[in-house]
């Protein structure tokens, strides 16, 4: 199998397996790879903090 990142072979019995909600199962070679394509793939709104009221 290859890498979903890097497209490298992955060994038997080495890597990571990740399995998302909806059933679709991703491969990763190293810890980094995954770590890299799951905040790519993350979508997060910032938002600006609201400033607090004052207290009369």
């Amino acid at each position: 199998m290859k890498c979903s990142y890097c497209l490298n072979e992955i060994e038997k019995g080495t890597g990571f397996a990740f399995v998302s909600r909806n059933g679709t199962t991703r491969y990763y070679c190293t810890n980094r790879c995954k770590k890299l394509n799951l905040d790519h793939n993350r979508k997060l709104k910032i938002r600006k903090a609201k400033p607090k009221p004052k207290a009369s």
